[in-house]
């Protein structure tokens, strides 16, 4: 999640100067060479051989002094640029340690909420008052939301971190799409959704448990978004490789947002009004499981008709 350094201000003058800098320098030296030409060629049209030579030597001076800031100025900017570069390094240095320092501690930090979601579904089992019982389902529904998005951030934190190492297998995809979508359908039919499910006979070579992480955020994606309507798991042979989709009826994104929609923090603004819209991290995280696999991953939507999802499996035989 590192940001790249833009130049600053002093930069982008200095980088002016060097550049007003050179075209002096080029355009006095050409003047320079004009008259000694001209003081060497002893042409009749000079009325003044040994002044336009002084002259010549005037500038030559104003050329030195040029070249001389010119070189100043290329010697700042190297030094800006080199300083500019180190705080780079540190800043990603800090940036992966704080990747593997989350990776690290990763169960540590969700150990004490699974603890609290035990004993809070322990309390819902309990006879309780009406008022009670809704408290209690109010905390357990806090509790996962809460440990929802903290393994999120582990997740990304994990993957920037760089240990999650794909197993790679031959297999056929679609035992692995019936089992979704069999739990596709069931999260639709809960949302007032319809759901579609068009397989492809084939055998990729993947990581089984990274694809269905990318799908599955597909899927939760579409239904988060999608109001009325229906979402469709379907494949398409594209030469080497297996399409897998995820289509839904939703809202549409427009060009700016089809730009960041794989950005992190990134959230959609018409999410359903009872759905959380999260951190904004399931597609950052898809493409960063997609760039581990090698997986091409691309979106294509039209606003006020929905959006299509896609990841390029290679094909295997």
């Amino acid at each position: 999640m590192t940001v790249p350094a833009q130049p600053s201000h002093g930069e982008i003058e200095l980088a002016a100067r060097v550049t007003r800098l050179e075209q002096e320098n080029a355009r006095l030296c050409k003047i320079r060479d004009a008259l000694i030409s001209h003081v060497e060629s002893g042409s009749a049209r000079t009325p003044d051989p040994y002044a336009i030579f002084e002259h010549s030597v005037v500038l030559a001076e104003q050329v030195r002094e040029r070249t001389e800031a010119l070189n100043q100025a290329m010697d700042d900017l190297r030094e800006s640029n080199q300083a500019l570069e180190s705080a780079r390094r540190e800043a990603e240095q800090a940036n992966h340690s704080k990747s593997r320092f989350l990776a690290a501690v990763s169960h540590d930090l969700l150990q004490p909420l699974n603890a609290a979601r035990l004993f809070t579904g322990s309390l819902q089992a309990q006879p309780l008052e009406p008022r009670a019982a809704e408290l209690a389902h109010s905390l357990g529904a806090s509790l996962e939301a809460v440990e929802h998005l903290l393994g999120t951030l582990v997740d990304i934190s994990r993957l920037d971190a760089g240990v999650i190492t794909p197993d790679l297998s031959s297999f056929a995809v679609q035992d692995l799409l019936d089992t979704l979508a069999t739990e596709f359908g069931q999260l639709a039919a809960a949302e007032g959704l319809g759901f579609r499910y068009a397989p492809v006979p084939a055998r990729v070579v993947t990581d089984s448990h990274l694809l269905a992480r990318i799908l599955r955020n597909f899927f939760t994606n579409a239904v988060r978004y999608t109001a009325a309507g229906e979402v469709m798991l379907a494949c398409r042979r594209r030469g080497d490789r297996l399409l897998i989709q995820v289509w839904d009826t939703g809202p549409g994104m427009d060009e700016d947002t089809l730009a960041r929609v794989f950005q992190e923090f990134h959230r959609g603004a018409t999410a359903r009004i009872h759905h959380d819209r999260g951190l904004g991290l399931g597609l950052a995280i898809v493409e960063r499981v997609a760039g581990l696999l090698d997986h091409p991953v691309s979106v294509r939507s039209r606003v006020g008709r929905g959006s299509v999802f896609s990841v390029a499996v290679p094909l295997g035989h």
